[in-house]
């Protein structure tokens, strides 16, 4: 029983909703529920007394019943409830019997795209741009997984008057038969260039938003330049998606693609007496609202992000898309909550979650945040090659004769860097450290994965041994105190996985992982398995790591992260 339905149940018997559900300390059952509390302090009595009335009506509820075998009162006020051998096995026999369709969502309506991985032309990638790549990734697979209809935009940032730098900096100093030899390389070195040329020369930077200013007007070449450069961009970005077995977005609806659905957002908002001309630049007064000036024109005719985005928003929802997520990092904050109220005031937002912008906080190098700008940027060749050198060395310490150790690292390597990312609250500013991405110990990927692999190991010794979990009398009596903690955390995952669809936090995904993978640790130090003398009891053990383990592998699948099978 979900804590979904328990919470229906109990409406029904109270006539109150306004109450939680969640999970107590280990000790203290499956599940608790604080609605005794709720309703005494509506009646103005006693917790305990309201919940013996609650428990006493809730015994008499047949799935409740079925479902749990004690219910009780614990101070101060809340009620706790233990799920039944019966229920824990059936959860467990239906992990084996559906394996990696198990606690996969019920289909749903609405139409959601999700945007991440947004990275811009004529720069490398570095693995600060990474982490909208990794979150958004992992956020699709698992909103998929829930039933969501969804679909994802990597909305490539190819337009604005950066690009007029690059261009300036291109004619004027660029040399054509050194950049097409390495172009990423030589066009980034322009570009940093050029920023250090501005900080001592002002005009530099005006020079750039009038070769911008030209290439929105469409001068010629000023536009073949730039197609030259999103072409040689595009073919770094599609060596990144393989790289880190990021999943390739449906759509790509670049800045420029909004470039003709801007004039119209102007006389919209103009139409609607929104937007206000401000010494020469168009803006929206958001002042009243606490959210400043959205700058959308500025005086010398050059667009901004802002335009972009409300025509972007608008052509989407024209697309059928209910809901739209950014998975962008949170210095941009202010813009999405300008973005948001100025599409609130156009009529384009009705209600709340239409727009939602997923924030995360911003990857830092022992010399600070990763900028391209600055030049001290990390590209994920060099960073997953050092990845996969020691991931390698790890796992020939670990495993000399190990087959494929190349393959196996890689998967490592990759598992280790995403899951790092992930594993954090996304809104934390994170340090990037080789010896905890690495760790085969604690909250890591390489913990998880040679977790699932130390059990595949386990099984194969088995052999032929009876693994098959039932729910007849003999099985139901052979569950003791050593099982129960995982067959009753194994009950979590698929509203675990719900909950991340809701709220778009995966550490909470990686928390449970981590958690279920020390239970098992824990489990198999105190009991045997493989020397288990009971066959009965011999196989619920191996049903249950079995059950376990394939937990494991669905979780991290959903984090984008494989699972070798031995390391």
């Amino acid at each position: 029983m979900t804590k979904a339905t328990l919470h229906e149940i109990i409406e029904k018997i109270t006539n109150i909703s306004n109450f939680d559900i969640s999970y107590p300390l280990e000790d203290r059952g499956d599940l608790a529920c604080n609605v005794s509390f709720v309703v005494a302090k509506q009646n103005n009595s006693n917790p305990k007394d309201e919940a013996e009335l609650i428990i006493k009506k809730l015994k008499d509820d047949g799935d409740i019943k079925k479902a749990f075998s004690k219910i009780e009162f614990a101070a101060p006020g809340f009620i706790n409830f233990y799920y039944s051998k019966n229920v824990l096995l059936k959860n467990a026999k239906e992990i084996l019997k559906q394996k990696e369709e198990f606690g996969r969502g019920d289909d749903k309506k609405d139409k959601i795209l999700i945007e991440y991985f947004q990275p811009n032309i004529a720069k490398p990638i570095h693995l600060g741009h990474l982490r909208t790549a990794i979150i958004g990734d992992a956020l699709y697979r698992i909103l998929k997984f829930s039933g969501y209809n969804i679909e994802s935009d990597s909305h490539i940032g190819d337009w604005g008057t950066q690009f007029g730098l690059l261009l300036y900096a291109y004619k004027n100093f660029g040399d054509e038969k050194v950049v097409e030899e390495n172009p990423i390389e030589e066009l980034n070195k322009l570009y940093i260039d050029i920023n250090e040329k501005a900080k001592h020369d002002p005009d530099i930077r005006e020079k750039g938003k009038a070769e911008f200013a030209a290439l929105e007007k469409g001068d010629e070449e000023n536009k073949k330049l730039w197609e030259k450069f999103a072409k040689l961009s595009w073919q770094e970005f599609e060596k990144t998606y393989e790289l880190l077995n990021i999943r390739k977005s449906d759509h790509n609806w670049p800045e420029s693609f909004y470039e003709d659905k801007m004039p119209a957002v102007l006389d919209e908002l103009e139409e609607k007496g929104l937007l206000k001309e401000s010494e020469g630049a168009k803006i929206v007064d958001l002042e009243e609202y606490g959210l400043g000036v959205a700058l959308l024109v500025k005086s010398d005719g050059a667009t901004m992000y802002l335009l972009r985005d409300i025509a972007g928003f608008i052509f989407k929802k024209k697309q059928g898309f209910s809901r739209q997520l950014f998975v962008v990092d949170n210095r941009q904050e202010h813009i999405f909550r300008q973005l948001f109220k100025v599409l609130d005031l156009m009529g384009h937002i009705k209600s709340n979650g239409e727009g939602e912008h997923i924030s995360y906080g911003i990857l830092k190098l022992a010399e600070g945040a990763m900028s391209t700008r600055k030049g001290t940027d990390v590209s994920p060749e060099v960073l997953m090659d050092k990845a996969n050198e020691l991931a390698l060395k790890i796992i020939e310490e670990k495993n000399q004769d190990l087959e494929n150790k190349e393959q196996v690292a890689k998967k490592v390597a990759i598992g280790a860097v995403k899951y790092f990312d992930l594993s954090h609250n996304r809104h934390s500013d994170i340090v990037f450290e080789w010896d905890k991405v690495l760790n085969f110990e604690g909250n890591t990927g390489p913990y998880l994965q040679y977790t699932h692999a130390r059990i595949k190991s386990i099984l194969r010794k088995a052999d032929n041994s009876s693994n098959e979990l039932s729910d007849d009398s003999d099985f139901v009596d052979s569950v003791g105190d050593e099982e129960k903690p995982l067959l009753r955390y194994l009950v979590r995952f698929p509203e675990v996985v719900s909950d991340v669809a809701k709220n778009h936090y995966p550490n909470q995904l990686c928390e449970y992982l981590y958690n279920l993978a020390s239970k098992f640790n824990s489990f198999y130090e105190a009991a045997p398995v493989l020397n288990e003398p009971d066959e009965t009891k011999r196989a619920l053990r191996l049903g249950l790591i079995m059950a376990v383990s394939q937990i494991i592998k669905n979780g991290l699948g959903l984090l984008g992260i494989e699972a070798p099978e031995e390391m």
